[in-house]
């Protein structure tokens, strides 16, 4: 079932951090790595996701990117990466999914470090050709969804759903940018409407925030986007700090679900399974977002 069905008939619940996640685990340096070097132990991850619940569980990718990978000699294996991260995704996924309740994949596109806004050693060009290697090995590895998450910049933003069309005409894009500390802005200083004006929101099956200091924060920002935008909505905040523990984090996401301003709901840095089985009682209290066309 493709993602555009199933946000019609719930709140859908994605899965929580999978970095923070496998690091409390023992987990060091290069985490893509775990996709090629300890697959067991990123697929027990995915599994205890799917246990509690999640209706889409984000590939162990955010910093798959050469960029990223490049602080670890590790820029050359970056579509290798990305693909074994998928695969075993997509493997877990199958393994759960049933007709009654499937369960997608959502390739984790990061930031990468470079902000293209502010950057004077990469091009455009380069940072397209970076985006591109991820894509490909996540699309060759079977995701049905590409996560463009913890967006800083908008211009980063725009190269990488340019990307994925290129490679991809038809696939979903999910779109999530990190909130500023600053009220109704994104990280880079923007505006929310702002932000939004300088994407090509056309491309982008769902938009929202992640990360962020808990729930709360995101609250007013989701109700922002929510008056200037007319697509599906996500957030998946961090845990916090101090870190909200897993039943307030709960009540605090259903403040939101219950004034019906969400499609799809998740966690971030700091969240385990016991915040997504958390979740799913409050997935199942309330309808989704309906989204009406301007």
């Amino acid at each position: 079932m493709k993602l555009e069905q199933l946000l019609a008939r719930k709140i859908l619940l994605m899965d929580g951090a999978m970095g923070t996640a496998l690091i409390a685990r023992g987990a060091k340096g290069a985490l893509e790595m775990l996709n090629v070097e300890s697959a067991a132990q990123v697929e027990a991850l995915h599994e205890e996701y799917l246990q509690a619940g999640a209706d889409i569980i984000t590939t162990n990718t955010i910093c798959a990117d050469a960029l990223s990978l490049a602080e670890y000699g590790l820029q050359s294996r970056s579509y290798e990466l990305a693909r074994a991260g998928a695969e075993l995704a997509r493997r877990v996924a199958d393994k759960y999914s049933t007709t009654e309740h499937p369960r997608l994949v959502a390739g984790s596109v990061g930031p990468t470090t470079r902000n293209l806004t502010l950057a004077n050693d990469t091009t455009a060009e380069q940072m397209a050709a970076v985006y591109a290697d991820v894509i490909r090995g996540l699309k060759d590895g079977g995701v049905d969804i590409i996560l463009i998450e913890s967006v800083m910049d908008a211009a980063n933003a725009k190269v990488a759903i340019e990307e994925c069309r290129k490679i991809d005409a038809d696939i979903p894009i999910i779109l999530s940018a990190v909130l500023s500390r600053i009220a109704g802005r994104v990280a880079s200083g923007a505006t929310i409407a702002k932000f939004l004006e300088d994407l090509p929101m056309e491309q982008v099956a769902v938009v929202g925030f992640n990360c962020t200091n808990g729930p709360k924060p995101m609250t007013d920002a989701i109700k922002t986007l929510s008056a200037a935008c007319d697509k599906p909505l996500v957030a998946y905040p961090a845990a916090g700090q101090p870190v909200v523990a897993a039943n307030h984090f709960a009540k605090e996401m259903e403040q939101m679900c219950r004034a019906g301003l969400l499609n799809i709901v998740g966690g971030c840095c700091g969240t385990t399974p016991d915040y997504i089985a958390q979740l799913a009682k409050v997935t199942q209290r309330w309808r989704p977002r309906k989204v009406v066309k301007k």
